[in-house]
């Protein structure tokens, strides 16, 4: 598998979102950036919201047939449940480069898996 350094592209999900208020059921703030790893329940770790991140934290691109394997992308999960069982997933979307999120009041966690960190929009 040949190694490439990674140049990113435009990619990604865009979707309206309505203003909102948050407060957190524990009376902390909630997570801001959104780290480009983890996982996070609505609510008691992050606010509902638009976020975007500028795409994949890795440095380094692995490539199979010019197409970036999943391990060189930034991934990230919507879950209807506080939980990452995949049979909750509301959305899922894949890129190495810039993505948004919608994180409104059916998602109830969101899971970030090799991203730069996730700025709320709105």
């Amino acid at each position: 598998m040949p190694l490439t350094r990674l140049s990113r592209a435009s990619a990604g999900l865009v979707a309206p979102v309505a203003a909102m208020a948050f407060v957190s059921p524990s009376g902390a703030d909630p997570v801001e950036p959104i780290p480009g790893s983890g996982f996070f329940v609505v609510g008691a770790d992050i606010a509902p919201g638009l976020y975007r991140t500028d795409g994949t934290a890795s440095t380094w691109q692995v490539l199979i047939n010019d197409v970036p394997t999943e391990d060189s992308m930034c991934l990230w999960f919507t879950y209807s449940t506080p939980d990452a069982n995949k049979d909750h997933v509301v959305a899922t979307n894949m890129s190495v480069g810039p993505m948004y999120v919608t994180i409104n009041s059916t998602v109830k966690a969101f899971e970030s898996q090799n991203c730069e960190p996730w700025i709320r929009v709105t």
